[in-house]
């Protein structure tokens, strides 16, 4: 059966998710796995991974969905059906690095983190020296990424989502000196998403330099 992941804005408050739910089984889909990918101000954001049967499509399912008082739906796209959670996927991400010869870390860790992040792209640039050390997919404009490293470096991790595109996403590697960064166009990076990358980046950060 196809799988899709359906992102939404729901109230945060008890029984909206059990109304989800049953509004998606009200559609003969069966949901599969639910993330929470941030909370505040009343709201929350999730990500529910549904399986549809034969005969139930995307569509009936959003329908179903705006049955339920106050839920929106921000995105809905397909995944495969054998794709593991974030978490085991972020887990992944750093064995494979862990396990690559070194002279190929960073090009795995661009690799595993563009598949985890269903991102566009993703590339590592060292902060000294303003190269372009290693990349996943087409970046768009290489000046403008050294350029935005170099300008948001110092921000806290907690305010990077209110002054950088909702679309990228950065991390330090470590005290490597070196940033990793990718872009979603056009679906936001959400906090659970950055502190993972954050995570990521902190373990990444002490081989890639060793």
């Amino acid at each position: 059966m196809p799988h899709f992941v359906v992102r939404l804005w729901l109230p945060d408050r008890p029984g909206t998710l059990g109304r989800v739910a049953a509004a998606i089984g009200s559609a003969r889909a069966d949901v599969v796995g639910i993330e929470i990918l941030e909370r505040g101000a009343g709201m929350a954001i999730d990500e529910v991974t549904v399986s549809l049967p034969d005969g139930c499509s995307p569509d009936d399912v959003v329908a179903a969905l705006s049955t339920v008082d106050g839920v929106a739906v921000e995105d809905l796209h397909e995944i495969d059906a054998e794709r593991p959670d974030h978490g085991v996927m972020a887990l992944a991400v750093v064995a494979a690095v862990l396990e690559s010869d070194h002279d190929r870390r960073l090009e795995t860790l661009c690799n595993e983190t563009s598949e985890l992040l269903e991102a566009d792209w993703v590339a590592v640039v060292d902060l000294a020296t303003s190269e372009l050390t290693a990349a996943h997919g087409t970046i768009p404009d290489t000046a403008w990424l050294v350029a935005f490293l170099a300008g948001t470096s110092h921000l806290p991790a907690d305010a990077r989502s209110e002054h950088t595109p909702s679309d990228v996403i950065w991390c330090r590697l470590g005290d490597s000196g070196s940033a990793l960064a990718g872009e979603r166009r056009g679906r936001a990076f959400r906090e659970r998403e950055r502190q993972q990358l954050d995570l990521i980046g902190r373990v990444v950060g002490t081989v890639v330099q060793s």
